[in-house]
């Protein structure tokens, strides 16, 4: 419940009460690597990025290294990267996920995080058309997700989530 609420506060820009609610989550269970990453996500959003960076410091190698099981996580520290001015740690993650998607399945909504990060909007874009493509199932996030942000007042998104069927963003 306390990572529900947190994720309620997260979308609504209510940051402080997301912080709140995720170390809530932890304490009842400080294993669990999608909270962390929420957490991180809000510290982000306050733009208090070496707290961002410390949570992923938490997480077990294994479960933040690019591979096809943890892409929200990999692809998560990837935008932390960007955002927080490590464009060069940034790059090689995104690098990881061209390279794995020569063998694995690679979900092109996790790999355009990274670039909506970086500030790439053509690549970020170009990466969200092939998920739509492939009707990934992480597209409907699209819609929430704190990586949009700042490309929301882009034309392609609001085209976008036009032909997914999702309402337009009411900042």
């Amino acid at each position: 419940m306390a990572t529900q609420l947190g994720n309620v506060y997260l979308l609504t820009r209510r940051y402080d009460e997301s912080i709140a609610q995720y170390q809530k989550a932890l304490e009842l269970n400080p294993n669990l690597p999608v909270v962390r990453v929420l957490l991180s996500w809000a510290y982000v959003m306050k733009r208090m990025y070496p707290q961002a960076l410390a949570e992923y410091d938490k997480i077990p190698d294994q479960d933040k290294a690019v591979a096809a099981e943890n892409q929200l996580v990999a692809s998560s520290l990837g935008w932390v990267h960007a955002v927080s001015g490590r464009q060069a740690d940034a790059l090689n993650m995104a690098k990881e996920f061209k390279d794995l998607s020569a063998h694995s399945y690679v979900d092109f909504y996790w790999s355009s995080v990274i670039y909506a990060g970086l500030g790439d909007k053509d690549e970020a874009f170009r990466l969200l058309e092939k998920g739509y493509a492939e009707h990934s199932a992480t597209m409907p996030w699209l819609g929430t997700d704190v990586f949009w942000f700042g490309m929301r007042s882009d034309p392609r998104y609001s085209d976008l989530l036009r032909r997914i069927g999702l309402p337009q963003p009411s900042d």
